[in-house]
Parts: structure tokens; sequence; C-alpha cells
């Protein structure tokens, strides 16, 4: 999973957050360019993980550029692919702790009890904390979901959550997407 330009100029507007949580290790598929134009800062350490992505250049090292932008990122997954990640399955309750903000960069679709996923990662935000998604709409066996905005428009509506942005995304282009309407 990971998170592109994009992303990141969204991610911005939450940062710096003082605690952030990932639903798995997020790669940062952005160039040194985009982080310094979004951020105003230059990665301090660099992987080679592009790869796992199809991306052909040097990634900046997330927990490394979190730090660098104030934020203290925890990750969880149910593996550990980078060696820090707490070992979590999300298909089961869990106590993730109290954060400011919570990403979930590609990781529910793929959570077969998606349900209770949803409800660990908002069990974790605090008051007045934010979560962010990035989910497929229609990408053909990527995961076990593909999920539509209404998904998260009904969930967090009924849940008295505020919606603050939902945007479909292609090329790095966002474009708005009805909440409700086919």
């Amino acid at each position: 999973m990971g998170i592109r330009a994009s992303g990141l100029r969204i991610l911005y507007k939450m940062l710096p957050a003082k605690r952030v949580l990932s639903l798995g290790y997020p790669d940062i598929l952005a160039t040194k360019e985009d982080i310094i134009h979004i951020f105003g800062v230059e990665p301090a350490a660099y992987v080679t993980t592009g790869k796992w992505h199809e991306v052909h250049h040097p990634l900046p090292e997330t927990v490394s550029l979190f730090n660098q932008l104030g934020a203290e990122l925890e990750c969880v997954d149910v593996y550990a692919s980078r060696g820090i990640e707490r070992i979590v399955d999300l298909n089961q309750p869990a106590t993730l702790g109290t954060y400011d903000v919570v990403l979930d960069l590609g990781t529910i679709e793929h959570c077969f009890n998606i349900a209770q996923a949803l409800k660990n990662a908002v069990d974790a935000v605090a008051v007045g904390g934010r979560i962010f998604h990035t989910s497929p709409v229609t990408m053909i066996n990527h995961g076990f979901f593909n999920l539509n905005p209404t998904f998260f428009a009904d969930f967090y509506m009924q849940n008295s959550f505020e919606l603050e942005l939902c945007v479909g995304c292609v090329n790095e282009a966002f474009f708005r997407v009805p909440l409700f309407n086919r």
C-alpha cells in the first residue's frame, strides 16, 4: 500500500499531527521534488521498495519523513513487512490506541471482516481527529472489496462523523464523486 503525491496533498492539511496510525505500512510513492513542493522539506532518507509498486525511483522513507513533519507514525498490520509494524488482525476486535490521524491507504478492502476493520479504525481516532481513506472503486482482484463513496458516506454520517471530502482520483487529478446518486 502506498500514497501518491495527490493523496499527500490532502494529508498535508492534517499534518503535523502528533500521533498518526497507519493500517499497514504506507510507502510514499512520490518523488523528492513532490515532497519538497508539498511539504517544503527534502526527505532525509530513501528506500528502494518502489519495485513493489512499479515505481522506479527511490522512495522517501515514511517514518523518517513523518518525523521531519512533526508526526509520530505507528503502523499495524497482520504481518511485519518492514519490521516496525505492531501485529494486529483487523478482522478481530482490537484496541489500537488513540490517534490524531488514522490512515487507511489501502488496507480495509483486504480484510474479510471489513466492518470490524472499519470499527477498529474509527475506535482509534481521538475526539477531533480524522481518518483518511484511499480505497479502490474498480480494481479487479484487488483485495476482497471495491468501495463505493456511499460506503463511507453512509457509515460516517450514520455514526455522527463529519465527512469532509470525498473525491475520486485518476492520474493524480481529483474529481468530485456523488455520495449517493448513481
